[in-house]
C-alpha cells in the first residue's frame, strides 16, 4: 500500500533492466504514430522549444572541440532531432558502429557514448543516462532530440560552454522525504521506515557538508510532516543554491534493486515514466530555469553514489516532482535504495551503509561543485 505522499510525489519508473539495452526503455514508433499528427499540430501553435568522468574511473578532462561541425536537424514525429555523428564532432567524439544502422559507440580519450535506436537511453561512460526523446533512424544515421543534445547531454559533455551563467554554490538545502503521518516507504519485516532512514542520511550529509564550510538547511530536523510546497519554500526563503531531496524506494517485485537520480523533466518532453505525451508537458516550472546545470548535478550525484555503493544502475531520470518543479537553484531527487528488496533493505539498515549512502551525496556535491569551478573560469 503506497503512501499518499508517494503517489502524489513521484512518477516511478522501477521496470527491470534485462540487459545493458533491454526490454526496459525500449520505444515503439508504430505505437508513437497515433500521436504525431496532433503533436506536430500542437507544435506550430506556439510550442517552444565538458567533459564526462567515468561511474567507476578516473574522472575525464573536457576534450577540445574540433571545430563546430554542421549539425544537421530534422523534424521526426513532431520533435526536433539533430544527427548524431557531425553533434558528436563538437566534442571530439568519433562513431563506431557496433551494429550497423542500430547500436553506435561515440568515443575520444576521455568519454565513450553507446547509443541504440529505439530508445530512450544511453551509456555515457558505462553510466545510464535517459532522454526525453527516443533516439531515432533517418536515412541510416542515428538522431537525437534537440532539447536532449542542448539541455542533458551538452551540459554533462561540457559545462564550461552551458550559456547559463554557473550558479555559486554556498548555501545547500537538504530535504529528507516524508515525516510525520506520511511514513514512506516500508520494510514491516525490518521495521524499516522510509521516513526515518532519509533523516538519518540527511542529519550525517549535513556533518559531512558544514565540516566542508558550506551552511547547509533542512526541511525538517525531526519526524514531522511537512507539504511539498513548503519544501520548496524553505530552500528558496534560505536562498539555497542546490537542493537535494532524500528517499528510498520500493516496488512489488522484491527482486527490484538499485539506485536511481531524478532532475526536474525539461519543457515539452514527457517525464521517463511517461508512456505518452501529454499537453501539461508544455508547462515550463521554475525548476526549468536551471535546466542544464540540473543536468550537470544529476550525473555528478548519480555516478558518485553509484561509485560510493556499488549498487545497480537504474539510471538518471526526470520527473515532475513538485518539490523540484518549485525550487529556484540546481535540485536532484536521490532514491538511494530499495527498501522493498531484502538484500538491500538489510544493507540500509545498518549505520555504516547509510554512513556511505551519505558520503556518495557528499561526493557529488563535491564532484558538481568541481565542474562549477571549471565553468567559472571560462
Amino acid at each position: 500500500m503506497k503512501s499518499r505522499s508517494t503517489i502524489r510525489d513521484r512518477e516511478r519508473i522501477t521496470k527491470t533492466r534485462k540487459s545493458e539495452f533491454g526490454r526496459a526503455g525500449r520505444f515503439s514508433v508504430s505505437r508513437f504514430r497515433p500521436f504525431a499528427v496532433w503533436y506536430a499540430l500542437w507544435l506550430l501553435l506556439g510550442v517552444s522549444s565538458g567533459a564526462v568522468a567515468a561511474p567507476r574511473g578516473r574522472p575525464a578532462t573536457p576534450p577540445s572541440a574540433s571545430g563546430d561541425s554542421n549539425v544537421v536537424t530534422r523534424v521526426i514525429l513532431g520533435a526536433t532531432y539533430l544527427e548524431v555523428t557531425p553533434w558528436a564532432g563538437r566534442f571530439g567524439l568519433k562513431g563506431t558502429w557496433l551494429e550497423k544502422g542500430r547500436r553506435l559507440r561515440l568515443e575520444n580519450g576521455f568519454t565513450t557514448i553507446v547509443l541504440e535506436a529505439d530508445r530512450r537511453e544511453l551509456l555515457i561512460n558505462d553510466l545510464r543516462v535517459f532522454l526525453g526523446e527516443p533516439i531515432m533512424v533517418s536515412g541510416g544515421s542515428l538522431w537525437i532530440g534537440a532539447i536532449d543534445a542542448r539541455d542533458l547531454l551538452g551540459p554533462i559533455l561540457r559545462p564550461a560552454g552551458i550559456a547559463i551563467t554557473a550558479p555559486t554554490l554556498r548555501v545547500i538545502c537538504l530535504d529528507p522525504g516524508h515525516g510525520g503521518n506520511d511514513t514512506g516507504t516500508q520494510n514491516k519485516g525490518l521495521k524499516l521506515e522510509e521516513k526515518r532512514m532519509a533523516l538519518e542520511v540527511a542529519q550525517r550529509v549535513k556533518r559531512l557538508l558544514e565540516a566542508l564550510g558550506y551552511k547547509v538547511i533542512v526541511t525538517r530536523n525531526d519526524d514531522r510532516f511537512v507539504e511539498l510546497e513548503d519544501r520548496a519554500k524553505i530552500a528558496n526563503r534560505g536562498g539555497a543554491d542546490l537542493f537535494v531531496s532524500i528517499h528510498f524506494n520500493s516496488f512489488p517485485q522484491g527482486s527490484v534493486t538499485g539506485t536511481e537520480t531524478y532532475i526536474v523533466t525539461r519543457r515539452t518532453q514527457r517525464s521517463t515514466g511517461g508512456s505518452k505525451r501529454e499537453t501539461t508537458d508544455n508547462v515550463e516550472f521554475v525548476g526549468n530555469g536551471m535546466d542544464p546545470w540540473n543536468a550537470v548535478l544529476g550525473y555528478a550525484m548519480h555516478r558518485q553514489l553509484l561509485g560510493k555503493l556499488g549498487s545497480f544502475d537504474r539510471g538518471l531520470k526526470f520527473a515532475r516532482f513538485k518539490v523540484l518543479t518549485l525550487v529556484n537553484c540546481p535540485g536532484v531527487l536521490v532514491e538511494a535504495g530499495y527498501l522493498s528488496n531484502e538484500a538491500e533493505a538489510r544493507k540500509i539498515s545498518t549505520p555504516a551503509y547509510r554512513a556511505e549512502i551519505a558520503a556518495g551525496i557528499v561526493d557529488g556535491v563535491t564532484a558538481y561543485s568541481t565542474q562549477l569551478a571549471a565553468a567559472q573560469k571560462k
